[in-house]
């Protein structure tokens, strides 16, 4: 039987006070980039969370890069979750990037530390290890579906009982052409095998997580303090503005990765519907376009419609405060 989203225990700013529970045991699959750093961090900030894994995908920029940015991210962080080396490329089509977005580092200079330790997992034995061994209660993707689609493909049944959460796909207007999202663009052959697996699948797409802006206002000087991570959350906010300054007209950051960490953790701030999806495959403009289907053979997927978006950006900026704060002194 499938596990479905729930809301953990803790009180919060947002959602109020909650019987205590153990944390979800989450993996993260992602391809660091600037809001997915930021979507790390909210991870490790979340008590309703446990981060028991990373796994990178190539997408905003290639693997070795976003590779590299996990590792430096779990050294400024102090954590020690095991890091899985992904595709790097999609199963079909040609490989595309943004790093004319987040950059060729894949987080446009913003400075952090070198790796303490560089050592890395294959991500489908990570993956593996993780399914059959840690209990996950979900897995939250962050970018194209390469790596999961990968493991169905060989062993379609270990995804049982695990919850996808997957920021990606519209149904309305696209980010990287006029009909896609970028991490549908980027792999959708992989995301039609997902969606044929007939996993519980929970989608964060473009509707909602456009919504969801810290602008200039929301800041102020020192947003989050004076310690090394808090210099490193500002830069990325700041980075994320620059970046987004030509599509939105104003210094504001859109937190899509950040949106699939909160919708694991507090899925009561969004409202879902149970839509069948279908995905095109082919290369050219259509490629990547995410559609309702007709057909009855198709698994119903969570659609997030709806989301509460000025209290999420609340708690996402409350959440980092503290973490930024958790054991750092001015330096």
């Amino acid at each position: 039987m499938s596990r479905t989203l729930r809301a953990s225990g803790t009180d919060d700013p947002v959602a109020g006070p909650r019987a205590p529970r153990s944390p979800q045991r989450i993996l993260l699959d992602t391809d660091p980039g600037l809001d997915d750093l930021l979507a790390l961090a909210l991870a490790l900030a979340s008590p309703e969370l446990e981060l028991a894994a990373v796994t990178t995908v190539a997408g905003n920029a290639p693997i070795e890069t976003v590779t590299e940015n996990a590792l430096r991210f779990r050294s400024l962080a102090g954590a020690d979750f095991p890091i899985g080396c992904g595709a790097s490329g999609p199963l079909a089509l040609r490989t595309v990037h943004a790093t004319e977005f987040h950059g060729s580092d894949g987080r446009r200079g913003v400075p952090m530390p070198e790796p303490e330790d560089t050592r890395t997992a294959p991500a489908a034995e990570l993956l593996v290890e993780c399914l059959r061994g840690c209990s996950i209660d979900r897995i939250v993707a962050l970018g194209p579906l390469t790596n999961l689609a990968a493991l169905l493909r060989k062993q379609p049944r270990l995804l049982e009982g695990v919850d996808l959460v997957w920021m990606g796909g519209t149904l309305s207007r696209g980010n990287v052409t006029e009909l896609a999202e970028f991490n549908c663009y980027a792999d959708p052959e992989a995301v039609a095998v997902v969606l044929d697996a007939r996993v519980s699948l929970h989608v964060i797409g473009l509707e909602v997580t456009s919504r969801l802006v810290v602008r200039e206002l929301d800041l102020g000087p020192e947003p989050f303090g004076r310690g090394r991570r808090a210099r490193f959350l500002e830069g990325l906010l700041r980075a994320l503005m620059e970046a987004e300054r030509a599509s939105l007209g104003e210094d504001a950051a859109v937190l899509h990765d950040p949106a699939a960490v909160i919708a694991a953790s507090h899925p009561e701030l969004f409202r879902f519907e149970d839509l069948e999806l279908a995905v095109r495959v082919e290369e050219g403009p259509a490629r990547g376009h995410l559609t309702r289907a007709g057909s009855a053979n198709r698994c119903k997927v969570r659609y997030a419609a709806e989301v509460q978006a000025d209290r999420i950006v609340e708690f996402f900026l409350a959440r980092l405060r503290s973490w930024a704060g958790a054991g750092e002194t001015p330096d």
